[in-house]
């Protein structure tokens, strides 16, 4: 992709919204993605979007990039930016920050509703929230910021969401005086919220982080914690990157394994960068799983590998696959089975050799796999008879387009449960009847 293309993009966005709205995109998205490697020009930015700010932010917490106007934003809230509209890492937190405080509710509902028409025009119709989102770097009270789950409640509950959503709770912090760890909380507050849910919503289990943080191994009582969770019967995925973590969460799935039954809790490694071929046998001893993403498509944080997607397949363990979308990496699937079958980054750099998989493979992972990770493997991931009629009809034949171009694949019409939620032209008439 071309600095053009992102132009190109800022130019009709700039058609669908009110003069002054801020223009942003956070998280998955970098410079390395174009030719140019370079963000468009302060300029370029300016006669793109004329009359709107814009911030573009890398990772969680930058660098970003903006415009005159956004320049001009930012500088009145005390956040440095450079002449050439450049936001270092050190304050993107503090620009972040600041768009969050002044958003509004209504703000976040209709960036809600965009983004799941995003996800549909992909043909993405379901989504895993797997640990309950939260701003990383951001020194902003949760109780300040709009959306989060609740916004996703109410749309839910007025019928307006399109895509499904599957939710994860997490914790992290210590157990409390009762001995019971906090994530044992945040779940039973979402399920005495959502109930059972429905086919467009539901609370599926506890995830991305049970008790520790990020690459904690040491002294963390895992074992405990997730006993708690296998106690009550909740599925559970567990954020591991590396193999000194692997180890640690295996080898407690496993302690907790020996004392009770977990085969059908659908536990599973979350990411799964290094694991190992005995890491994947012990996994499936157990009837635990895999949910495999890769931060090396797009190198824009420390974060960086792939999941060994060869590996995985030829073990035969039940995997699905994820985007880690979207602010470590893009939300659009596509780019990232290009990633699965060549192994190449957004670059054209092959990162990854030697654990490509095929086109059908890399389908299954997201269609079938994912859907027994997220308990909805009798329902959806597969065209049968007595499953519901999610379907997407592609812009292109995806088994035989040349590999470059499954990054542009997209969706002509998308049905949700029957319902068409996405259709161009050539289908238009469906959605407007």
């Amino acid at each position: 992709f071309s600095t053009s293309d992102l132009l190109s993009v800022l130019r009709q966005r700039v058609t669908s919204l009110p003069a002054g709205e801020f223009i942003t995109a956070v998280g998955g998205l970098g410079p390395q993605q174009f030719d140019e490697n370079r963000w468009p020009s302060l300029e370029e930015f300016d006669q793109a979007a004329p009359g709107h700010p814009i911030y573009f932010q890398s990772g969680f917490s930058g660098p970003s990039v903006t415009n005159s106007l956004g320049r001009q934003y930012f500088e009145e809230r005390n956040v440095p930016v450079g002449a050439d509209g450049t936001i270092g890492r050190q304050d993107g937190g503090r620009a972040l920050g600041a768009l969050l405080l002044d958003q509004t509710y209504e703000d976040a509902r209709r960036a809600a509703l965009e983004y799941m028409a995003y996800s549909v025009s992909l043909g993405l119709t379901t989504v895993v929230d797997a640990g309950g989102g939260f701003w990383f770097g951001v020194d902003v009270p949760p109780d300040q910021v709009q959306g989060g789950h609740d916004l996703f409640y109410d749309i839910w509950r007025q019928n307006d969401l399109t895509v499904r959503m599957r939710l994860r709770f997490g914790g992290g912090g210590s157990a409390g005086p009762d001995g019971v760890f906090p994530v044992i909380g945040s779940m039973e507050n979402a399920l005495a919220t959502v109930g059972d849910g429905d086919e467009m919503l539901k609370v599926i289990g506890v995830g991305e982080f049970t008790v520790g943080g990020f690459g904690q191994t040491d002294g963390v009582p895992f074992e405990e914690a997730y006993g708690q969770v296998a106690e009550r019967g909740w599925s559970l995925s567990q954020h591991s990157l590396s193999a000194p973590e692997h180890e640690a969460h295996i080898g407690a799935f496993e302690a907790v394994s020996a004392r009770m039954p977990i085969d059908d809790l659908r536990w599973a490694i979350e990411h799964g960068f290094e694991l190992t071929t005995d890491h994947l046998t012990r996994l499936d001893a157990i009837g635990a799983g895999v949910t495999a993403s890769n931060t090396a498509f797009l190198p824009i944080t420390p974060l960086l590998g792939s999941a060994p997607f060869r590996d995985i397949v030829d073990s035969g363990i039940h995997a699905g696959a994820s985007s880690d979308s979207s602010n470590i990496a893009p939300l659009n699937p596509w780019l990232h089975i290009y990633h699965m079958v060549t192994g190449r980054n957004a670059a054209g750099q092959l990162v990854n050799d030697g654990q490509q998989i095929t086109r059908l493979e890399a389908l299954r992972l997201y269609t079938t796999g994912s859907a027994w990770v997220s308990f909805d493997d009798r329902e959806l991931g597969s065209l049968e008879v007595g499953k519901l009629a999610d379907l997407v009809v592609l812009s292109d034949d995806y088994l035989s387009v040349p590999p470059e171009e499954i990054r542009t694949l997209s969706s002509v019409l998308t049905t949700v449960g029957g319902r068409v939620v996405h259709a161009d032209d050539m289908f238009r008439q469906l959605v407007e009847g």
